[in-house]
């Protein structure tokens, strides 16, 4: 099959917002898709490593910071939308190769700019524009046949999608990391440009993982890192489940046609909003004024909005020509009190819009936050360049200051089941501004336990402003303290100070009335695909000093991960819990080489979990018998002497390998251990393997061992006859 000449493209820019759930079209107006979307295979070019650099603009200049770890973020890119329930969508584990950009060899990849064809392509000029953080390049069939491989395909189905990252390097600023190290978040970024790679276009609500700048530019700042990015947001669900439908996807669909005066509004967005599901969607009408959009049953408002300052035509790859402008934000039923229109599974429902005519004297406020109710608090604001995230549970105020805001402007909120209160919207005359009075409003958010983006109106008179999904309301910020870090076999730090271990496996316990993760226990399965444990479990991540740990088990009041093998060496680490966008302080704990330690029977017990030799359970019941072997398993090693990678099955040690431990059985019989080390196969579990002498001690047996270290373990007990 032949592929269309003109490529498709789409990236992560820099600056401000634009329109998604909008499909993405090739260079004839055709809707692409994927047609591989069960089993996509992409690529990982091997120059993608801690501290890469790139000749690309004929200077060796560094495009990743040593102390990130590209390839489990890529990896996890990919994972967010194969994890979206209801869409039928499948990114294989990433294979490695050598290839860089190609669109005509049907092979995706994902690779550093090599060239600077490549670099300008992504819009970058020498001493003018650093241009895009990445690009999607995008190769369609050009007809309906059979490809290479076999597979049924039709105009507009994708070939070959390349997703290339800017190489102008740190000295341009621009400088990948995935640890928070600098303001371009890789992770963030390659979780957008797999969107294009479905599909999808840019979003016009700027909380969702499809809005176009994965990195905003602040005066005195730089960049800040979109890190809600690495969620995938409502509306880019909604695309996933209505272009990738599961059999038992619960999807309708919401048409209609917009107007001005009469005449079609052509190319205008237009957003539905499901405010109690935490839904948000946008579509965008043709050139005759309709739109179609397929979303999940529900009940939706709807309302269409024109291109703005903020968001321009260009954002969608549309001149000024092509678009309907000289209207404000107009909803169906009203803006004071907007028609809810109930979308079923397998039906369709229709909302037509007659916009409203005019230009709005609102412009642009300054943003800031304070005290519900309060006064004379809020000292500092804003403009608005992107995203807002704010953590549900709470009331707080909103702020406008300048832009035409006064006492006679309205504030309402659609989305996130928030609201403002009623009789809140007020004038603060307890400070003083020189661009104009402060007006603020109490936005009431209850609590969520996802994410979802809301969107806020401002009217005065006949002026409208809306920021379509300017705020991600996420769960409530999770906290924990260093002390709730715990060794999950001795629980060592629950009532003191937290320390961890490289490799070691640790729970991490909520605060008082804070939730760490989902209601209900998310556990994890077997190794994915390339062999580990997930690092995100029921919408949790956590990370010490920004690595990713493997995770065992997640709920509201507790955390089970092993602490990567990378924080050995260090003095301390920073563990941070990201809760479905919502991020908890980074809480400083200890590291120490090792903390051995056994699991119990029972919690705080001191009956050792142990194994005969014929791999019974050791108990009063069944105890072992002088002269053979048994095992007891615990954890907290450290790093030994062989590799073992995080969140891996450990492999076999080197012959002759025993570890160098020592226990000592009913408190005075000292034995060498056979072998010490991380159990073959498992994640983070130790293994003590010893032959019990044959003058040991029988009975209920104290068992305590000690590591090369010095170190410890807690008293356990072992049964020997």
């Amino acid at each position: 099959m032949n592929r269309t000449l003109k490529i498709f493209s789409t990236g992560a820019l820099l600056l401000a917002p634009a329109f998604g759930y909008i499909r993405s079209v090739d260079s004839t107006g055709t809707p692409i898709r994927r047609v591989d979307n069960k089993a996509i295979q992409y690529y990982i070019n091997s120059a993608i490593v801690p501290g890469a650099t790139s000749d690309a603009i004929s200077v060796p200049v560094k495009v990743v910071s040593d102390s990130s770890d590209p390839v489990t973020a890529i990896r996890e890119s990919f994972a967010a939308w194969n994890r979206i329930p209801g869409a039928v969508i499948n990114f294989l584990p990433l294979k490695s190769t050598d290839s860089y950009h190609s669109i005509t060899d049907g092979k995706h990849v994902v690779a550093i700019a090599k060239t600077l064809d490549d670099l300008t392509a992504l819009g970058f000029a020498p001493g003018k524009s650093i241009g895009a953080l990445a690009l999607t390049v995008t190769g369609t069939y050009s007809s309906s046949g059979v490809n290479a491989e076999g597979t049924a395909v039709e105009k507009g189905d994708i070939a070959d999608a390349d997703i290339i990252l800017n190489a102008s390097g740190a000295a341009n600023g621009i400088l990948f990391s995935t640890d928070g190290s600098t303001g371009i978040d890789l992770q963030a970024v390659l979780t957008h440009e797999v969107g294009h790679a479905l599909g999808e276009n840019h979003s016009v609500a700027l909380g969702a993982t499809m809005f176009q700048y994965s990195a905003i530019s602040y005066a005195n700042v730089g960049y800040v890192p979109s890190l809600s990015q690495r969620q995938v947001s409502s509306d880019d669900r909604q695309f996933a489940v209505a272009l990738y439908p599961a059999a038992n996807a619960s999807v309708g669909t919401i048409t209609g046609k917009v107007t001005l005066a009469g005449a079609p509004a052509k190319n205008v967005p237009v957003m539905l909003v499901d405010s109690a599901a935490g839904i948000m969607v946008s579509a965008l009408t043709g050139t005759d004024g309709t739109y179609t959009q397929k979303v999940v049953a529900g009940n939706y408002i709807v309302y269409s909005e024109p291109f703005n300052a903020i968001v321009t035509p260009p954002n969608l790859y549309l001149s000024a020509s092509d678009v309907t402008s000289g209207f404000v934000p107009t909803f169906a039923g009203g803006a004071a009190s907007p028609t809810v229109t109930k979308v079923t599974a397998g039906a369709s429902s229709t909302v037509d819009i007659a916009v409203t005519a005019g230009t709005s004297t609102l412009a642009s406020p300054f943003i800031g936050f304070g005290a519900a109710a309060g006064k004379g608090d809020i000292v500092s604001l804003n403009g608005i360049a992107g995203p807002i995230t704010l953590a549900s549970g709470q009331s707080l105020d909103v702020a406008f200051l300048s832009g035409g805001v006064d006492a006679s402007t309205t504030v309402q909120v659609y989305g996130a089941g928030a609201s403002i209160k009623a009789g809140s919207t007020r004038v603060d005359t307890a400070v003083t501004f020189a661009q104009g009075p402060l007006l603020r409003a109490t936005l009431d958010l209850p609590a969520r336990t996802n994410s979802a983006l809301m969107t806020i109106v401002l009217t005065k008179g006949s002026s409208v402003l809306a920021y379509s999904g300017l705020f991600l309301i996420v769960p409530p910020k999770p906290v924990f303290t260093s002390k709730s870090v715990v060794n999950a076999a001795s629980y060592v730090g629950l009532n003191g100070d937290g320390v961890v271990s490289p490799g070691g496996l640790y729970s991490i316990y909520a605060g008082t009335g804070s939730a760490l993760g989902p209601a209900a226990f998310a556990q994890n399965g077997p190794y994915d695909g390339y062999g580990k444990l997930a690092n995100n479990l029921g919408d949790v991540t956590v990370t010490f000093d920004g690595v990713m740990a493997p995770m065992f088990l997640s709920f509201s009041g507790q955390l089970n991960v092993q602490v990567p093998f990378e924080v050995a060496g260090k003095r301390t680490t920073q563990i941070q819990v990201n809760f479905a966008g919502s991020a908890s302080d980074k809480i400083t704990v200890p590291v120490a080489a090792s903390q051995p330690a056994f699991f119990t029977i029972t919690p705080l017990g001191t009956d050792s979990i142990a194994g005969n030799q014929d791999y019974t359970l050791n108990s009063a019941a069944n105890p072992e018998a002088r002269g053979r072997v048994v095992s007891i398993y615990g954890t907290g090693l450290g790093k030994l002497s062989y590799d073992v990678a995080t969140g891996t099955g450990a492999g076999g040690p080197p012959p002759g390998y025993t570890g160098n431990n020592t226990c000592v059985l009913g408190g005075t019989k000292s034995v060498p251990v056979a072998f010490t080390g991380w159990t073959p196969s498992a994640v983070g579990l130790a293994q003590w393997s010893m032959v019990i002498p044959s003058d040991s001690p029988t009975g209920t047996v104290s068992l305590k061992c000690t590591d090369a270290n010095g170190v410890s373990t807690q008293t356990g007990t072992l049964y020997i006859k």
